[in-house]
């Protein structure tokens, strides 16, 4: 994929683990996680929701001068207002999707990092984290691996049923800082 915030999200992501040195930290950790999926997100809508309030506005006339066109802004405030709903809407579904990719990039360590402690002959999900994940195994052992990949995993879970997405963050990242 050509998208260069693609190919960084893992490092970010990844850059995580590493910060956890605390219950602060933890805290500091989600509240990343959380702004770089809200980053994400509002970066791959906001053009998107420009054009269609432009195409929309310019469909009711609000280019036009005159009475005629001063009272058919005022009957399309309610499809302005509908359309509005609708992007806030996309906006959190792909907030709630960039935060995913983001757990499936940290479930992806720990899923290494157990393949490392197990010294398991299976090809790493992050190459580029290959070390990382190593130190990780050899320092948790195959229990804290798990234990800390299930959390990510309990994490996408609580999210999918619609817990907040910030408060389950921070209920993971603690879970990753105790092990």
């Amino acid at each position: 994929d050509g998208d260069p915030q693609a190919r960084t999200r893992p490092d970010a992501v990844l850059a995580g683990p590493r910060r956890l040195t605390g219950v602060g930290a933890a805290f500091d950790a989600a509240s990343a996680l959380i702004e770089a999926a809200e980053a994400e997100a509002a970066a791959s809508v906001a053009e998107l929701d420009e054009a269609e309030k432009a195409a929309l506005q310019t469909a009711l006339g609000a280019r036009g001068a005159g009475r005629g066109a001063a009272g058919a802004m005022r009957g399309a405030a309610g499809q302005l207002k509908d359309l509005e709903k609708r992007q806030k809407s996309r906006a959190t579904r792909a907030q709630r999707d960039a935060l995913d990719r983001a757990l499936v990039d940290l479930a992806g360590f720990y899923r290494d990092a157990l393949v490392a402690a197990l010294r398991a002959p299976v090809a790493p999900v992050h190459t580029d984290a290959a070390a990382l994940a190593e130190a990780g195994g050899q320092k948790w052992h195959a229990e804290g691996a798990l234990r800390r990949l299930e959390a990510v995993l309990e994490c996408r879970s609580a999210i999918e049923s619609n817990v907040k997405p910030r408060i389950a963050v921070e209920a993971m990242m603690l879970a990753l800082w105790k092990g």
